[in-house]
Formats: C-alpha cells, structure tokens, sequence
C-alpha cells in the first residue's frame, strides 16, 4: 500500500478530518490533501509529527503495519473483564487452564466491545454477559 493511502487509513483511524490533522501540523488543508493523494512528497518530520499525531510509530505509517495504543478506557474495561471472569471463575470454584481464561476474557472483551461501539456511554455491566462466562465454567 502506498504511504500516502496509510497516512489517510491512519487519520481516519485517529478520528480525525483531513482540517484537523493539516491543523495539528501546521500546513493548509489543501497541502495536506495532496500529500494524502500522492501529489506531494512527505517529508520525515511530517511523517514524525504525523506518527505522533495519530500515535503510531513513524515506522509503522512507512511499513503499512499500524495498530492503535489503546486508550485509557479500553485498558480499564478490560480490567473490568477481567475481575467479572476471576469472579465467576472463584464462585464456581473452577480451576480453568490458562488457555481457557484467555478465551473467556477475550470473548467477553469482545461482546464488551461489540456493545459500546453501539452505545459509546454505555457503563461496564458484568450482568450483561454473566451467564455466558457462567456457562464457560460449568461442568
């Protein structure tokens, strides 16, 4: 993929408009439209202070391979997951391999995920999928 449809893929993923971002660098929107076009060179302090605006690695935009930091939230709902697992895993008594707690965290991160991005506001609710956890620890 070329570098100039990653930094678009990547400022798209950042939440960002193409003003935004052209903004955060200190060049025109239209300046930055033709570097996202392929008109114009990007040059390696754009490419840094894109990296950081978008908070990827700069070798990441070049490569093609970026993944998001999560965000503060992510990392605290995932906490949450994982103290609601713990929890069925000590009511039920159960002694699960660790391959097993990782499925159960992950799909319960998961369905956690698939809700909030339907419902951005939506407080943790271990409630929501107890009885599917429950279920990965019976028997």
């Amino acid at each position: 993929m070329a570098i100039h449809n990653i930094l678009k893929q990547a400022r798209e993923q950042a939440g960002l408009t193409l003003e935004q971002a052209a903004e955060c660098i200190n060049i025109s929107g239209a300046s930055f439209s033709r570097m996202e076009n392929g008109l114009s060179k990007v040059t390696m302090d754009r490419l840094e202070m894109l990296a950081a605006l978008y908070e990827v690695s700069a070798s990441a935009l070049v490569e093609g391979s970026i993944v998001t930091r999560p965000s503060t939230i992510d990392i605290d709902r995932l906490r949450l997951v994982v103290e609601a697992v713990q929890q069925v895993v000590n009511e039920k008594q159960a002694q699960p391999s660790p391959e097993k707690m990782a499925m159960a965290v992950s799909e319960l991160y998961r369905l956690e995920i698939d809700h909030i991005v339907n419902n951005a506001t939506a407080e943790f609710d271990p409630a929501r999928h107890l009885g599917i956890v429950q279920a990965m620890f019976t028997g």
